[in-house]
């Protein structure tokens, strides 16, 4: 997997802001322990404003990340990497905890001085605890979303310490260039924050009401109809989507597993958690449902001619919308190799192999665990005759099954440019 325009461009804004920081704490002689501090505290809010910016999902965006999906998961990066700052930033505040050195007051009175402080240890422990709470897989999704939404609220508060230190001036000063930098971004990330909180709500959502649930073997497909018309997608992609009934009010992202042309949506939803369970269980047809999308970037037919595709157990499902998709004069030689637990959890497998037949040029390897079949790599090259660094390869579906065909594909020759990977989770 190649590293994305977007990725390169966070690394570049952070290789900038290091080279003002540093040249400009040298230059004012400034302890080590202080320079260090003060450094990373920065980068943490700098970290912080930048996630907020990707939650905001800006649609420029998307391309240059390689979809939204990307975005989500380099944004959880972010999180991390600020709760790692914010510790680092306290650990080596000149003076100790109790920040007595410079900058860690505010003029010469310690009463004056408290509130920088007061904001800041605020800030990480708020911080710490929701970054720990993500984390915390045990916690279903309906129960995480609302804590999540105050990461801007500590945001705000981090901000505040960081214009006191800044309108202090003893560390570093306001109109010097790192803190210009801070203050650019820390107003971004509150704008982002507003925008979600308030504006991104009201964004339109195209109008839809469920037609119909279909109960499958460990998975729901969940149909929806159009009020006033349907959007355009490109097959692969997936929709926020949400249902105007008691318990299905959270917005969830599901890839769109019907064909572009077909009229209706169709979202193939595996039971793994609390939602899809009462999808399973309690949703019925004549619900309305508001749809926001589409998103990502995981469009095979937009590929190579010679194409890989790994599926795991429900990432078949943009697979599914490509080959309901794809003409019979798509030109292209696909190989689709899906991994089961049970052949049982093969879902519309039939539906698969016929349209296959009928367009041609799809060749599909059923990999059942349950009957002890794996997929490795060298039954991929044996089948491609062993020239896999000419096909283009998409996965999707769980992370290490993903992540372990990745490096295998790419130890086997495949360039990482070549290597495609759909998020199957957004926390």
């Amino acid at each position: 997997m190649k590293v994305r325009r977007g990725v390169w461009a966070v690394a570049a804004l952070f290789a900038v802001y290091t080279t003002l920081y540093w040249h400009y704490v040298v230059a004012a002689a400034m302890p080590v322990d202080a320079q260090l501090s003060y450094f990373a505290g920065s980068c943490a809010v700098i970290c912080m404003a930048l996630a907020l910016l990707l939650s905001a999902r800006p649609r420029t965006a998307e391309t240059p990340f390689g979809g939204l999906d990307q975005m989500y998961r380099l944004h959880k990066y972010l999180g991390v990497a600020a709760l790692l700052l914010f510790i680092a930033h306290y650990a080596t505040v000149p003076g100790g905890p109790e920040g007595d050195g410079a900058g860690a007051t505010a003029g010469d009175g310690e009463e004056e001085g408290l509130p920088i402080d007061l904001f800041g240890l605020i800030a990480m422990i708020g911080f710490t605890l929701l970054i720990v709470v993500t984390l915390n897989r045990k916690i279903p999704y309906h129960r995480w979303i609302p804590t999540h939404r105050l990461m801007g609220l500590f945001f705000i508060v981090a901000g505040v310490h960081v214009l006191l230190v800044l309108l202090d001036g003893e560390a570093i000063a306001l109109a010097s260039p790192p803190g210009a930098f801070i203050i650019v971004l820390l107003l971004a990330g509150l704008a982002a924050y507003l925008y979600k909180q308030l504006l991104h709500p009201r964004r339109r959502r195209h109008a839809f009401a469920v037609a119909a649930v279909n109960r499958l073997e460990r998975a729901t497909e969940v149909v929806l109809e159009p009020k006033d018309g349907t959007f355009a997608f490109d097959a692969g992609q997936f929709a926020f989507v949400t249902i105007d009934a008691d318990g299905f009010r959270e917005a969830h992202p599901f890839t769109i597993s019907s064909g572009a042309g077909e009229g209706v949506l169709r979202f193939t939803m595996k039971v793994l958690g609390d939602y899809t369970r009462r999808v399973r269980d309690g949703l019925s047809a004549g619900a309305d449902a508001a749809v926001e999308g589409p998103y990502g970037r995981f469009n095979p037919l937009k590929g190579a001619q010679k194409q890989v595709w790994v599926a795991g157990g429900i990432g078949i499902t943009p697979f599914l919308s490509v080959l309901r998709t794809m003409a019979s004069d798509h030109g292209r030689t696909v190989r689709l190799y899906w991994c089961v637990r049970t052949a049982r959890e093969a879902l519309f497998l039939d539906e698969l192999g016929a349209r296959a037949a009928e367009i041609g040029g799809v060749t599909i390897t059923l990999f059942d665990s349950e009957a002890g079949e794996r997929l490795d790599t060298e039954a991929i090259a044996n089948d491609l005759g062993g020239e896999v660094q000419d096909w283009s390869c998409y996965l999707c579906g769980p992370k290490p099954l993903v992540a372990a065909a990745a490096r295998a594909l790419a130890a086997a020759g495949v360039p990482r440019g070549r290597i495609h990977t759909e998020e199957f989770e957004f926390r």
